[in-house]
């Protein structure tokens, strides 16, 4: 059901009715208080730190400037550090590779050179020693390695467990990366 707006007579009724109401004086009052007065802002500082919304910003400003500073510092240390150690696998892969090739060469010589009948022979008798000596332990190598055929073997070698030259650079590449955004982010700050 539809409300229906109130007559005239019904609104005439309803401002008498109230106990004070003079139309006049209320006309009156609105003359006076009729200018816009618009929204009080509410208080430009934080309640919790007592500081203005300007004064905020720059102290976050300052503070991300701070820890952009710190990161780069640490990115710059570490760089360096990668770089030396880069330099000094490089040399070390470098000395290794003569070395090997020199090992190699020796090894060549010695294997093309053929055993006479008497080292043949004391290679045998020192083989034959080891076996009666270390029979229980050949048997149960011998046996720990036949069940080993699939190859499931978990250690890791020393050169797996170190990280390659090449890895090292990819890694000195993303720092780099890393720094110049870091530079880029503070510069813009």
């Amino acid at each position: 059901m539809p409300v229906r707006p109130p007559t005239e007579f019904e609104l005439s009724q309803l401002q008498h009715a109230a106990p004070g109401y003079d139309p006049a004086k209320a006309h009156e009052y609105y003359l006076r208080t009729r200018k816009l007065k618009g929204r009080q802002r509410g208080s430009s500082d934080d309640p919790r730190t007592g500081k203005t919304r300007v004064q905020i910003a720059r102290d976050a400003r300052a503070r991300q400037r701070q820890e952009l500073s710190q990161r780069i510092a640490n990115l710059e240390d570490k760089l360096q550090k990668l770089e030396k150690l880069i330099a000094k696998r490089e040399r070390d892969e470098a000395s290794e590779d003569r070395k090997s090739k020199a090992r190699k060469e020796r090894a060549a010589k010695e294997r093309d050179k053929p055993k006479s009948a008497a080292e043949k022979a004391e290679a045998a008798r020192e083989n034959k020693k080891y076996r009666d000596k270390h029979k229980q332990e050949l048997k149960s190598k011998a046996k720990k390695d036949s069940g080993k055929l699939s190859g499931g073997g978990s250690s890791k070698g020393a050169s797996e467990k170190k990280r390659s030259t090449d890895e090292l650079k990819s890694l000195a590449t993303k720092v780099r990366g890393q720094l110049a955004v870091a530079k880029q982010k503070l510069a813009a700050l």
